[in-house]
């Protein structure tokens, strides 16, 4: 098996199309975006101030400060990604002076624990066969009093997220565990995470049961992925920042057409044929309402005169009104309890039938064994199914 990162396990989760791309297929593009850029220079600052402590020389925050501006001029670049349309390079910098110098105010002089690594590289596996290797990087590992080891991860972004997440996050979970595959006789660790723009740390402490639970569900997720064989493109709000909108079917024809011309978008073959689409849908959307107008009126008029064939000029329209007992549905509020009667009558098993959407979703996530899954998929069969859907573009998109 190859070794798996926790970014990598995460771009599956978040799209498994954009991990096949990266990491099957190893399309590598440059593009960088400016949020990212940012969180480099800030760790690369911070690496510099612990690891010059070090050596026992302790920077100033005005050292600091220019060691932060000189990488930034130095490594900044024009394919450098802003999104924000009212935000220019010089505020994203200026975020991250403020970012330091808020660290550097609360934990100088920076001497309440003894720096063992920075930017250290973890190598790892959650397995004795070795099969589930993992790898990763820890921003920085120190030793505090109590001989109580800490794993700090700076944050730049401008969320925060709960303590609840910090105890389900599982890249400074996995950290816990490599460290303590390197360095058996350390058993107190604490996970820290600091996010800058809030100056505030989250701090969390994995027990024996929510280690042998992460090692379960990361096995179990780096089984997924080495079983997949469909990696399907996945919508979130991520999809402003990736890298392959060219590669995507569900983005690619935006990336097309966005930088046309007026005269050639309006004249571009897809967009044509959307736009007669949408404008016979909203055409058929005023019929279908005249239809079911009519409908009521022509329903009122065989009440009212009480007949049941009103004839046209050269048709008859027959009325014919039946009375069908129903049940509450499925998802109704009262579904629950009319099952319950008919449990208790003895008599479900005469009453229900297979529920296939319920079934089908056992097979897709191989919830039973692979001999009965193999016995169901004998009556299944793939059927394909066509739909379309009409949406607004956003702004942006516009």
């Amino acid at each position: 098996m190859p070794i798996y990162s926790h970014s990598q396990l995460s771009m599956y989760e978040d799209c498994p199309l954009k991990y096949k791309l990266r990491y099957r297929e190893g399309i590598k593009r440059a593009a960088e975006g400016v949020e990212g850029f940012l969180g480099t220079m800030v760790h690369d600052t911070l690496k510099k101030c612990y690891d010059d402590l070090r050596f026992t020389k302790a920077n100033a925050l005005s050292d600091l400060l220019a060691y932060y501006n000189g990488i930034w001029q130095e490594k900044w670049h024009d394919s450098v990604v802003i999104l924000k349309e009212d935000l220019v390079e010089e505020h994203y910098r200026a975020l991250g002076e403020k970012l330091i110098e808020t660290y550097y105010k609360r934990f100088a002089p920076f001497d309440s624990d003894i720096t063992i690594g920075t930017e250290m590289s973890l190598n790892f596996s959650l397995d004795d066969q070795n099969r589930y290797r993992m790898t990763g990087y820890i921003d920085r590992l120190s030793r505090t009093q109590g001989d109580v080891h800490e794993i700090h991860d700076y944050k730049t972004s401008a969320y925060l997220p709960s303590q609840e997440d910090a105890d389900n996050d599982r890249q400074l979970g996995l950290y816990n565990i490599g460290i303590q595959k390197r360095w058996p006789a350390i058993k107190n660790i604490r996970l820290v995470w600091h996010y800058l723009a809030f100056d505030t740390e989250l701090v969390s402490h994995r027990t024996s049961e929510a280690i042998s639970n992460l090692v379960r569900d990361t096995k179990r997720l780096i089984d997924e992925i080495e079983a997949a064989r469909d990696f399907p493109p996945r919508e979130s709000p991520l999809c402003d920042w990736c890298e392959y909108p060219d590669l995507c079917p569900r983005r690619k024809h935006l990336f097309k057409v966005e930088a046309l011309p007026v005269n050639e978008y309006l004249d571009e073959p897809g967009v044509v044929l959307v736009n007669k689409y949408v404008s016979l849908k909203n055409e058929e959307a005023r019929i279908r309402d005249e239809v079911e107008k009519v409908r009521e009126a022509i329903l009122d008029y065989a009440r009212r005169e009480e007949v049941e064939v009103i004839r046209g000029s050269d048709c008859k329209a027959r009325v014919k009104v039946d009375e069908k007992l129903k049940f509450p549905r499925k998802n109704d509020a009262e579904r629950r309890e009319l099952d319950d009667i008919i449990k208790g009558a003895g008599k479900w098993g005469e009453v229900s039938e297979l529920d296939t959407t319920l079934l089908t979703r056992f097979v897709e996530n191989s919830l039973w064994s692979r001999d009965l899954i193999d016995q169901v998929m004998k009556y299944g069969r793939i059927e394909e199914s066509t739909s379309i859907h009409i949406s607004k573009l956003k702004d942006r998109e516009n």
